[in-house]
């Protein structure tokens, strides 16, 4: 048998590359992702990493056939490639829609049937990284709300359906994360600088979260301290679902009126 083996999406860049790098420290990892300018920095970093569509089902089946042919196991699946489309939903086109959903939930379920049975046959597990959208509303977001709301539902399902084979299966939804997703975000709002602030200012923690304040939690669920733990999301949010508005500052909106 070799080193343990832990795939993880989107795992170029934000939470994807921090949750690669604590990995490391325990085995080989391969980073997934759909940015070659990417995938060439975290082959630098020395990892090994593909060039792949988490919404296609042959470039999962290649990740597989990879998967078997160059490490022989895979111990740890960290479902973290994502994607938002921020806009009211009269605004949202079927594509829109398409992709949102076929990126942040069909991704977490082909690719786990696609590695179910190296899964199995390591008594491995899988992370799913959803978002704190999933558990309370947002404005102009309801696409993203829904995928993120059916991971942590996909999460629960598969942890009872994988549990029989000694696998477990957790989620976790980080709060406001300062990645490259949000910064684009919030560089497409006309007031940007005004709207991330009003976000931070929401913060108990009083700033945006790192990629690396997320990071531990993904790592600690997929490791030897977590060997009990299944079916179970982690909120790692700073507070933010903890205050009454979360309301609509992410989308651009300002305070609204008291009643």
């Amino acid at each position: 048998m070799g080193a343990q083996l832990a795939l993880v999406t989107g795992g170029a860049s934000g939470i994807g590359l921090a949750t690669a790098r604590l990995l490391k420290q325990h085995g080989d990892v391969l980073i997934a992702d759909r940015d070659p300018s990417l995938i060439d920095v975290a082959e630098r970093e020395g990892f090994g990493a593909v060039a792949a569509d988490v919404t296609s089902t042959a470039d999962w089946r290649c990740m597989a056939q990879h998967v078997r042919d160059r490490y022989g196991r895979l111990d740890v699946l960290v479902h973290n490639a994502g994607t938002a489309h921020i806009a009211p939903l009269v605004e949202t086109s079927d594509a829109d829609l398409r992709r949102v959903l076929e990126t942040n939930v069909l991704s977490v379920l082909i690719g786990t049937r696609e590695m179910w049975d190296l899964l199995v046959a390591a008594r491995g597990c899988v992370v799913n990284v959803a978002s704190v959208s999933a558990l309370v509303g947002q404005d102009a977001a309801a696409a993203y709300v829904a995928s993120k709301g059916a991971v942590v539902a996909v999460t629960r399902a598969l942890a009872v359906e994988l549990a029989p084979h000694g696998v477990r299966v957790n989620s976790v939804c980080p709060g406001s994360t300062d990645t490259p997703l949000l910064a684009r975000h919030f560089a497409s709002l006309p007031d940007g600088k005004q709207a991330r602030q009003r976000l931070i200012e929401r913060h108990p923690i009083g700033r945006l979260l790192t990629a690396e304040d997320i990071a531990p939690s993904v790592a600690h669920l997929a490791g030897p301290g977590a060997m009990a733990i299944t079916g179970a999301n982690v909120v790692v949010d700073g507070g933010l679902t903890a205050t009454f508005d979360f309301g609509s500052s992410f989308a651009g909106g300002g305070p609204k009126d008291a009643a």
